[in-house]
């Protein structure tokens, strides 16, 4: 493992076969503020595995974990444990012939080579975009949501929420006017991208509409954009 100096956004740099990262994109990272640590494969596999609390790793738990490299055969089930666990984004770098493999066109994938540039343009998109831990309040049109409370209020009336209501209404009010898709909010609220549950999703969908509309056939505030997912709309 090697840790950089100083504080900081964290990531882990994760490298297929014990190879090091990228020496010179390593020091970009650092010089603009990221605490970057690079644990070994097998370490990092290991305590997945083992489900070893969060607190008892040597590393400090990620904001962001990149995986360069890793062969979709030996990296899949890291990857797919990392999305389980983390709320924080999984950055994959990937060389271009492997790309299809992951089954991925989003901005989760950063195809090689590219310049330090594009990767940290990237690195701090996934970070603004991705939704962080809840806590605050979110104000947006008639609504305010307290999400450490679980708490929902629009004039005077008052909601209280599971947390799972909670977690997926604050991700689309902090994406307020932009469409989330399903897969997206599969992963971020109930740790999986098995589009087969996705009923779970709409079944959450339907409780908040009987909160939030005045008429839930018909909602004006929490819109269902077809083959895409929904999106958090104020008139």
């Amino acid at each position: 493992m090697q840790p950089s100096g100083g504080g900081g956004t964290r990531v882990l740099w994760v490298v297929f076969e014990g190879t090091g990262p990228d020496a010179h994109l390593l020091r970009v990272l650092q010089r603009h503020g990221f605490r970057v640590e690079t644990p070994a494969l097998e370490d990092l596999l290991a305590a997945l595995r083992a489900r070893r609390s969060v607190d008892s790793w040597p590393w400090a738990f990620p904001d962001l974990v990149l995986l360069d490299r890793l062969s979709p055969s030996h990296g899949m089930e890291l990857y797919q444990r990392l999305q389980q666990r983390m709320k924080g984004p999984v950055l994959l770098i990937v060389e271009r012939e492997t790309a299809p493999l992951w089954g991925r066109r989003d901005d989760g994938i950063l195809v090689a080579p590219f310049s330090s540039r594009r990767l940290l343009h990237r690195v701090r998109a996934m970070l603004m975009t991705h939704p962080a831990e809840d806590e605050g309040v979110i104000e947006i049109g008639p609504f305010r949501l307290n999400t450490v409370r679980r708490v929902l209020q629009r004039g005077d009336a008052i909601y209280c929420l599971t947390p799972k209501q909670c977690r997926l209404l604050a991700i689309l009010m902090r994406r307020a006017g932009h469409a989330v898709p399903r897969g997206d909010l599969m992963r971020w609220v109930w740790g999986t991208e098995n589009l087969s549950h996705s009923r779970t999703l709409d079944v959450h969908i339907r409780w908040l509409r009987r909160i939030l509309e005045e008429d839930p056939a018909h909602p004006c505030y929490l819109e269902t954009v077809r083959q895409v997912g929904y999106r958090f709309h104020v008139p």
